[in-house]
């Protein structure tokens, strides 16, 4: 059994505290510990839920899934809720007009156009360090290292094969989540990665079949992987004559679940319904929506018949 010397022990937090500041080690129940997690409010009631009251300030949020799923849409929602926030779109699809339509406002979101993993990491630091409540950073994958990037680019230039490195992304995490993650802390920044999913070469029949890219340090540095998923379509009649459907697609709900949490219970899951052209609402106003657009689509094409109705006709 290990012979305990308390007031050494002692001395030594008190040495640590004096050294490195105030409330740097504490015993746990201490006034100088922080007692609860600050959070900002997705304005989704059923979302904040399942995250334990909401997004947690000063932590890496991963948010992922399949193509169509929303990844990007709650981005700009979760942006447009901030007084200030930073989006890097490295993927280079950027689409202004649907940030605005999730509340993004002109000098209220910033957007930098990263070309490698390298500079939107060294821009998420800097604006980090000034306090920005809000970092995007969309998407994992497009974080190539520049050392990547020009090998490519020198490959074509010469008509060359280019030779591949393997776990460039996981390695240029590895090096800067540490430190932004510190950084974070203290300023309260928020960072949301975006990620995509790929399918396991080597799956068995049994757990699952996806995996994200980015590596472990990915995971493991993050306090919130959500995963998203649509549901199904939000849908109305089609009156357009030029659209070949029976149906227009208008919205859609989707699934949220949240795969791993250390600021609360794990495995919450919770559905949103979500129009193109309004953003997340409740699903008390789904229906009342649905109709107002299909009497705006009846206004706009008026009397004009759709292409099933000429059919029927003939």
């Amino acid at each position: 059994m290990a012979k305990t010397n308390k007031e050494m022990i002692m001395k030594l937090c008190k040495d640590i505290e004096r050294k490195e500041g105030d409330g740097i080690i504490y015993s746990l129940g201490s006034a100088k510990a922080i007692l609860k997690i600050p959070r900002w409010s997705t304005g989704i009631e059923d979302l904040d839920v399942i995250l334990g009251g909401g997004m947690p300030e000063g932590r890496f949020v991963e948010i992922y899934g399949g193509e169509s799923a929303g990844k990007t849409t709650l981005g700009y929602h979760l942006s447009g809720l901030q007084e200030l926030a930073l989006n890097i779109p490295i993927e280079g699809t950027f689409d202004a007009s649907r940030a605005k339509v999730f509340g993004n406002r002109p000098k209220q979101l910033l957007i930098y156009r990263a070309t490698y993993g390298e500079q939107a990491f060294n821009k998420a630091i800097k604006f980090a360090q000034a306090g920005i409540p809000l970092i995007v950073i969309d998407s994992v994958p497009s974080c190539m290292p520049k050392e990547d990037i020009e090998k490519i680019k020198a490959a074509v230039n010469k008509d060359a094969e280019v030779e591949t490195r393997i776990g460039g992304i996981p390695r240029l995490l590895g090096k800067y989540l540490p430190v932004l993650n510190d950084i974070i802390e203290v300023t309260g920044t928020t960072v949301i990665l975006i990620n995509q999913i790929r399918d396991k070469m080597n799956a068995m029949m049994f757990g699952e079949k996806t995996d994200t890219p980015g590596g472990h340090s990915l995971r493991h540095h993050m306090s919130l992987r959500l995963q998203v998923a649509r549901r199904s379509w939000i849908e109305i009649p089609n009156k357009n004559p030029s659209m070949s459907s029976n149906n227009e697609k208008v919205g859609m709900i989707m699934k949220v679940k949240v795969v791993k949490s250390k600021v609360n219970n794990p495995q919450g899951e919770c559905e949103i319904p979500m129009f193109f052209d309004r953003g997340f609402v409740s699903f008390d106003d789904v229906a009342a929506i649905k109709k107002e657009i299909t009497a705006q689509r009846i206004k706009e094409f008026g009397g004009r018949k759709s292409r099933d109705d000429e059919e029927e006709d003939d």
